[in-house]
């Protein structure tokens, strides 16, 4: 070819200058070199999207396989002296003016995102590497990041002037500076706030294995103004009472065992004759057989004493009248069964054996005894019972429960033979109307008949019950009522009925500041002579939570018994102050 036809050749430096659009549009030919070095500043001057993607670092030349130098696509049209002349497409052969072919150009590879069909294609546009990675939001400070740090070294001045914008928390309180985040928080939009619990102030306990255990302890001092309990030769006493207990509760997923104990000493420094102990518990175990069978055993056990003036003690004898101590009377047993389930209907037997023992009670310097373990007898029982699912809140059922009592004795010291055989029929329900008002009630008839022919058998209505209503968050009634046969050893009684009635209010006038007063009557009726007699107390006790495990309590009480018996009635004042520790 002649040298007019043939283009001018531009340099690197010419290409860096005009432009490589304004270099192809003024015809010069592009050597290898100078396109390399052009393809360097351009991606200098302008990065790429496919350079990004490519992790080609920004500034760097993308170079194809073969060395050569690697363009993307014709110019973009927003960068600066775009002319919008194309490039050769020939597969790397280019083409003078004149049709004669060119210097060698690389071949462009297809791009990493094909143009969608319909589209003009993406060669047209030249994508420019980014320099650097995309800008993250500023982090924000977590509001718990709390740990110091000391102030940098070479920061000088203002500790805050020297984090500023750096995305570190900066307290301005003191020359303390925190230490900026790792990680972004999140917006929080309020204060959370925990349940508020119902009782924060109840027993923990200890969990031994799966049952839990909840131990107290009490020590109380306080005034009596009676305590031997009797109509004349009274002798008022200061007295401290130390009471313990132990209740526990498993947490088994099936079956279930549950216990409660109880027990207090009772001293008075100045009537040492009156001083009682009292106790009493109970434990029940349950055997889940399937969803509707279940087996169950139950112990229990009482420690009570009798008074010096009651008609089995002291009045109806002289010698014992003068009587040093307070007789004890001990009660402990247990009952076996189990329960059925017949669709609505539960079927429910049980055998119990009890005994009674009496301890003797001892005249003036033990010159008589009062042979009252002639009474001990032993009282084996039967109980069926049958109730019917009527609707979720209201089950009635049907109670008939039948025992005799044997004495250790045929004939006991006043010369009555007391072997018994008793029977106690009931109709009654348990219901829960509301979530407010549960409990249970039954009525029904009772027969005691004796072997001795002189004591009269008895034979009088019954009534049980226990009913809780809670009338307010803060206050909740209760209401029970029960009535038992007792043995006695007056001469010419068969035996004494009790009836019971007691009202008990609760109110919680802080949430650790508790006060319950209750009002109970009992009428008690020996079979058989005309002895009666009426008791009514009254009862105030307020408790003040100190803290979870310690409890202030204050009790007062009121007692006056009438009797028709002369010299048997009495009245009584008791105060107590004290500290329970609980767990």
């Amino acid at each position: 070819m002649s040298s007019t036809n043939r283009r001018p050749v531009c340099t690197a430096a010419l290409l860096r200058a005009a432009g490589l659009a304004s270099a192809l549009a003024a015809g010069c030919a592009i050597p290898p070199a100078a396109a390399q070095d052009a393809a360097d500043g351009a991606a200098i001057g302008a990065p790429s999207l496919r350079g990004a993607l490519d992790g080609t670092a920004a500034g760097s030349s993308a170079a194809s396989p073969g060395g050569t130098p690697r363009f993307d696509v014709g110019m973009d049209a927003d960068a600066p002296g775009a002319a919008a002349p194309r490039l050769p497409s020939d597969g790397g052969v280019g083409t003078a003016n004149d049709g004669s072919p060119g210097p060698q150009q690389p071949q462009k590879p297809r791009g990493r995102f094909a143009p969608p069909k319909g589209t003009a294609k993406t060669e047209d546009r030249i994508r420019y590497p980014r320099r650097g990675a995309p800008t993250l939001p500023e982090l924000q400070a977590y509001p718990t990041s709390t740990a110091p740090s000391q102030r940098p070294r070479g920061t000088g001045g203002d500790p805050a002037l020297a984090l500023r914008g750096s995305g570190a928390a900066i307290d301005t309180v003191g020359d303390v500076i925190r230490p900026g985040p790792t990680v972004a928080a999140l917006p929080f939009a309020g204060r959370l706030r925990g349940r508020v619990e119902d009782a924060p102030f109840d027993a923990v306990g200890y969990d031994v294995g799966s049952l839990r255990l909840t131990p107290y302890v009490t020590q109380s001092v306080g005034y009596d103004s009676n305590p031997n309990q009797t109509q004349t030769g009274l002798r008022p006493s200061a007295l401290e009472r130390t009471e313990g207990g132990l209740a526990v509760a498993s947490a088994w997923s099936r079956n279930s065992f549950t216990a409660s104990l109880h027990g207090g000493y009772d001293v008075f420094f100045s009537t040492p004759e009156a001083d009682r102990p009292d106790a009493v518990g109970v434990a029940n175990y349950r055997f889940d057989v399937d969803r509707d069978t279940t087996l169950d055993a139950e112990t229990r056990f009482a420690l009570d004493t009798q008074r010096l003036g009651s008609p089995e003690v002291g009045v109806l004898s002289a010698a014992a009248a003068n009587s040093t101590t307070r007789p004890l009377i001990t009660t402990f047993g247990g009952s076996v069964g189990g329960a059925e389930t017949f669709g609505r209907l539960n079927l429910a037997l049980h055998g119990s054996l009890d005994r009674t023992a009496y301890d003797n009670a001892d005249g003036v310097a033990n010159t008589y005894l009062q042979n009252l373990a002639s009474l001990n007898f032993n009282d084996a029982g039967l109980r069926l019972r049958a109730t019917y699912e009527a609707t979720p809140v209201l089950q009635p059922f049907v109670d008939l429960f039948g025992d005799e009592r044997i004495h250790d004795h045929t004939v006991d010291y006043t010369g009555y033979a007391r072997d018994s055989v008793g029977f106690v029929g009931q109709v009654g329900s348990s219901f829960e109307l509301t979530r407010l008002l549960t409990g249970e009630v039954s009525a029904g008839y009772g027969t005691r008949a004796y072997q001795d022919p002189r004591l009269k058998d008895i034979a009088s209505p019954v009534f049980n019950g226990a009913v809780t209503y809670a009338m307010t968050p803060l206050t909740t009634i209760s209401f029970r009522a029960a009535t038992t046969f007792e043995e006695t050893n007056v001469a010419g009684s068969s035996g004494s009925e009790s009836r019971s009635v007691t009202l008990e209010a609760s109110h919680a006038l802080l949430r650790n500041l508790t006060i319950t007063g209750a009002l109970s009557y009992l009428n008690t009726d020996y079979v058989g002579v005309a002895i009666a007699e009426n008791t009514l107390a009254e009862t105030l006790k307020a408790e003040y939570h100190l803290t979870r495990d310690l409890v202030a309590t204050a009790t007062y009480s009121h007692e006056r018994l009438n009797s028709t018996l002369a010299g048997s009635s009495f009245g009584q004042n008791v105060g107590l102050v004290g500290l329970r520790l609980q767990r």
